[in-house]
């Protein structure tokens, strides 16, 4: 994940400006026209490689790890469901991407439609996103918690009766 983020970073040292898959609130043609135009030809070249490449990697990654994370974290075998989160994140992603390649390909003769789309991709992607890093770590912090007080439990407990050990 730290090499698709060193890519990510790159990509957009050579594009000039940010890609429009981090605008967490959408995109519209204006938008559009304006980073497509700051990229140049050779820039949506390069971008569209790595929607379909670096972009494509990446959300197979974080997936698998938060999906993973999820399940290790789980405090009952129906919190294991809660990973699906994780991979609807990364079929949005994918979405997303397919979108975005399509803009980049076919610009200028894109459509309101299709910007809309892939707009629409990324702030459901977004969203999603906060909804799994909720998830993944809240189940970590309720599993840890759990344990901290199974762990610190039984010292309580002979702190409060000492008695109980005289016995």
């Amino acid at each position: 994940m730290v090499a698709c983020g060193l890519g990510f970073s790159e990509l957009q040292m050579r594009l000039g400006a940010d890609i429009i898959d981090v605008l967490r609130g959408g995109y519209d043609a204006d938008m559009v026209q304006e980073r497509f135009l700051i990229y140049g030809e050779a820039g949506r070249a390069l971008y569209a490689r790595a929607a379909l490449s670096l972009d494509v990697v990446y959300p197979l990654a974080y997936s698998t790890f938060f999906a993973c994370l999820i399940v290790m974290g789980a405090v009952s075998s129906r919190a294991r469901y809660l990973a699906i989160v994780p991979i609807v994140v990364a079929l949005l992603d994918l979405g997303e991407n397919i979108s975005i390649y399509l803009l980049l390909t076919n610009f200028p003769d894109i459509t309101d439609a299709q910007i809309a789309r892939a707009s629409t991709l990324t702030v459901a992607k977004w969203w999603m996103v906060v909804l799994m890093l909720l998830v993944a770590f809240g189940q970590l912090f309720v599993r840890l918690t759990m344990l901290a007080l199974r762990t610190i439990a039984p010292l309580g407990a002979r702190l409060y009766w000492p008695a109980a050990r005289i016995g």
